[in-house]
């Protein structure tokens, strides 16, 4: 039985919001780290990346003047490898379920986050990850492993889906 649960989808599908959901209806110890916007007026301006410590750092920016670059922001390295890197190996060491949302193009500029991906991965504990629906080289080859699962969600299947992804992970726990 696949250990590593991906989801995936187009962007504004609900990915973020079917890991949240998920994540209401568990009661265990998780670790690991979520993405979300930062918004200034009601306009996304960038995103954050948080624990669930509740560290947080801007991950990406408008303003940012990174030479790292996804459409209009920059990307602040710095903040998946002093957030995302000891999250994930906080949640290796004491959580049941680790958790990455997401796995997308501003965190594969970070080497140190892709090893340490691999790493979560090949680990004895269940993953719940989102992961980008268009592929580069590490991206297809963690979606091509045997130990992965992969629920890929829509505007019209994400409530459906809810009920099968908590249940493989119910299965593990």
């Amino acid at each position: 039985m696949p250990k590593n649960i991906l989801i995936t989808g187009y962007p504004g599908t609900g990915k973020t919001t079917l890991v949240k959901k998920i994540l209401e209806n568990l009661s265990c110890n998780i670790g690991g780290f979520y993405t979300h916007e930062m918004q200034e007026n009601g306009r996304r301006t960038g995103f954050y990346i948080t624990d669930f410590d509740g560290n947080q750092m801007v991950m990406a920016s408008e303003k940012s003047a990174s030479q790292y670059r996804v459409n209009k922001y920059g990307v602040n390295i710095d903040a998946f490898e002093m957030i995302g890197i000891p999250a994930m190996e906080r949640a290796l060491q004491s959580a049941d379920l680790v958790v990455i949302d997401e796995i997308g193009r501003m965190e594969m500029f970070s080497t140190k986050f892709c090893e340490k991906l691999r790493k979560v991965f090949d680990a004895d504990k269940p993953l719940l990850a989102t992961i980008k629906r268009i592929d580069c080289a590490l991206t297809k080859e963690l979606k091509e492993r045997e130990d992965v699962e992969i629920f890929e969600v829509t505007k019209q299947n994400r409530d459906k889906i809810f009920e099968d992804v908590l249940s493989v992970i119910k299965g593990f726990l």
